[in-house]
């Protein structure tokens, strides 16, 4: 794709050549569609890794005041000192998506507030389009809870630059994909299952004391039909089966158009619809039925359902007329 300079040198070089009868105002504007396309995204991913900047020195610092601190101290201060990087990305990263007027986010949302009351353990699902989904639902968490929250992340994104550092400092679970060891995402699903079933269960630990854990169940992000969402897959539900918790989702429309699956810097112009609602407050009361059964299998009921009502939240998105379809917007 061309860069925005050369762009507006190409409408130039026309006008110079062709003069002002022959020059096509058409065919400018055609360049200038690829211009305004360049120019947004540069200014969007300038945002993005300006807003991860005072993240990743207070990250430097923070290596500083550890090797100072006595040993036995050091666990409770990192644990603080992420919990507040938190809540500072949360902050910044709302501030990239109110100065990006172009990308359009609209929230539908129960009542009931957004991940339930401090303290109280609670998970969250979301259907997984683009990397944008992940920092979109990071600022839509409440200030009085986006610090306990912890994402699953799979671990060729912490090979990022810049953003791999602070998430290791925010204490983000690692899914550890045998295949992503080289970096980049895969189609292959499979885990180093010790390593994985040990974070499994300090995760739970999270949740239990009282956080919220927080993982796309598709796995990986959906290069298929983006309104029809891939398989639900069981491993993380056993947070909720083995603790009760309160169960949250968000249904996402339009993240893709924003930043294309392929694409390594997103903001493109783009509506965004985001349903957010609470599947249940108890997710032990979803497994009642089912006592005689094992833990997969109750890992796999409530992944069901929770597909099921994502689903169904998508498709109410759709009937709204928001799209995943670049350039198409659907009407109800």
């Amino acid at each position: 794709m061309a860069n925005a300079g050369q762009v507006l040198a190409r409408c130039f070089v026309q006008f110079l050549v062709w003069g002002p009868e022959g020059f096509s105002f058409v065919h400018c504007l055609k360049h200038l569609d690829v211009f305004l396309r360049v120019f947004v995204r540069t200014i969007f991913g300038c945002l993005l890794a300006t807003s991860l900047i005072p993240a990743w020195v207070l990250c430097l610092l923070l290596k500083l005041v550890l090797s100072r601190l006595p040993v036995e101290r050091r666990a409770a201060f990192e644990r603080c000192f992420g919990r507040m990087l938190i809540v500072i990305l949360v902050v910044l990263w709302r501030m990239v998506f109110t100065l990006c007027a172009w990308i359009r986010v609209e929230v539908f949302q129960q009542e009931v507030p957004f991940l339930g009351a401090p303290g109280k353990p609670a998970v969250l699902v979301m259907n997984h389009t683009c990397f944008l989904d992940a920092v979109l639902a990071t600022s839509l968490a409440p200030l009085n809870r986006s610090s306990d929250v912890r994402v699953l992340v799979a671990n060729y994104v912490f090979k990022i630059p810049l953003l791999g550092t602070v998430m290791r400092v925010m204490g983000l679970p690692e899914v550890p994909f045998k295949a992503c060891a080289g970096g980049g995402e895969t189609s292959n699903m499979t885990v180093e299952k010790n390593l994985m079933e040990e974070r499994l269960n300090a995760f739970n630990d999270h949740v239990r004391s009282g956080g919220v854990g927080a993982w796309f169940p598709e796995g990986l992000m959906n290069r298929g039909d983006p309104e029809i969402l891939q398989e639900f897959r069981a491993g993380a539900f056993a947070v909720p089966v083995k603790t009760d918790v309160e169960i949250w989702c968000i249904a996402a429309v339009g993240c893709n158009v924003c930043w294309p699956v392929k694409a390594a810097v997103g903001g493109l112009p783009a509506r965004i619809g985001l349903k957010v609602f609470r599947l249940t407050d108890s997710s032990h009361k979803l497994i009642e039925d089912l006592k005689d059964c094992d833990e997969r299998a109750k890992a796999l009921h409530i992944a069901g359902l929770a597909k099921s009502a994502v689903q169904e939240g998508v498709n109410e998105l759709v009937a709204k007329g928001f799209s995943a379809n670049p350039g198409m917007v659907k009407r109800s």
